[in-house]
C-alpha cells in the first residue's frame, strides 16, 4: 500500500546573500536568512551554490530549501519512501552540478531563522538522506530515501513531522563552488506546495510504501490500533477465522 504525503505550508527557500567569503555564505546552525519566503510557488534559485562577483570583488550565495511533511495521521512501518521534487536544472550539467542532497534538518519556524536548520549543531549536518541527480527536464525528480532516510519517517509515523533540507552539491561537501562560467556550481528551479493553487499536480510529496494485511476492525478495535493478532503483525495476516 503506497501513501502520498504532500509538504506542509512551511516549505520554503533561505537565501545567505551575498556573503564575502564561503563560510559566511554557507553559515551556521544559527544563521539567518536575508532573503527568504515560505508562500512562493516556485524559484528558480531554489537550491543555488554559486561564487560571484566583479571589478575585483568576490561574493558567494548559498540557497536551500526545506520541506516538512505531517506523518502523524499515518500508522504501520514503511518499507520504502520516495521523495518527489517538481524541479529541474538551470545551471551546471556536470555530475557535481547535478547533484542535488536531502538531508534530515530541525523543525521549521516559518521565518528567516530557519536557514540553518540542515545543521544539528554548529556546522554539523543532520542526517543525509542520500543524494541524486536533478536534470535539465522539469518534472518530478525522485530519491529514494537510504536507511537512515526510513528509519526518519518510520520514528515519524503515527506521532511527528519529518523535516528535511534539500542542499546542493557544494553546500552538502562544504566545497567552494565557482563562477556560473564554470561547470563547479548548482542551480536549480524547485516548486513549493503554494505551486498547484488548489491542487497538488507540482508539490513536493513523500511516497510511502506502508505493509497490507487484515484491515478490519476486530472485537470493535480498528485495524490501525492492532499490532499483531495471535502474535502475528496485521501485515502477515490475510484472513481471522477466514474471513478476509
Amino acid at each position: 500500500m503506497a501513501e502520498t504525503v504532500f509538504s506542509g505550508a512551511n516549505d520554503s527557500h533561505m537565501n545567505s546573500g551575498q556573503q564575502s567569503s564561503w563560510a559566511n555564505a554557507r553559515g551556521t546552525v544559527s544563521s539567518t536568512a536575508p532573503i527568504f519566503s515560505t508562500t512562493a510557488t516556485n524559484y528558480q534559485f531554489g537550491v543555488y551554490n554559486v561564487k560571484g562577483g566583479g571589478r575585483g570583488s568576490v561574493v558567494y550565495s548559498v540557497v536551500r530549501s526545506y520541506f516538512d511533511f505531517d506523518l502523524s495521521s499515518l500508522s504501520g512501518t514503511a518499507t520504502s519512501v520516495d521523495f518527489k521534487v517538481y524541479s529541474d536544472n538551470l545551471g551546471s550539467t556536470s555530475t557535481n552540478g547535478s547533484k542535488a542532497y536531502l538531508v534530515e534538518a530541525t523543525a521549521l519556524a516559518g521565518n528567516n531563522t530557519d536557514r540553518g536548520n540542515i545543521f544539528s549543531s554548529g556546522t554539523t549536518l543532520g542526517s543525509s538522506f542520500g543524494s541524486f541527480t536533478i536534470s535539465t527536464t522539469l518534472g518530478y525528480h525522485t530519491l529514494t530515501l537510504n536507511s537512515d532516510g526510513l528509519t526518519a519517517v518510520n520514528n515519524a509515523i503515527g506521532s511527528g513531522t519529518l523535516t528535511v533540507g534539500l542542499v546542493g552539491y557544494y553546500d552538502y561537501n562544504n566545497s567552494t563552488p565557482n563562477t556560473t562560467s564554470t561547470s563547479n556550481y548548482n542551480k536549480f528551479h524547485i516548486y513549493y506546495s503554494e505551486s498547484g493553487g488548489i491542487g497538488t499536480s507540482n508539490d513536493p510529496k513523500l511516497e510511502i510504501t506502508l505493509p497490507t494485511g487484515f484491515g478490519h476492525k476486530v472485537i470493535s478495535v480498528a485495524a490501525g490500533s492492532i499490532g499483531k493478532i495471535n502474535s502475528l503483525a496485521t501485515a502477515n495476516v490475510g484472513k481471522v477465522n477466514s474471513v478476509d
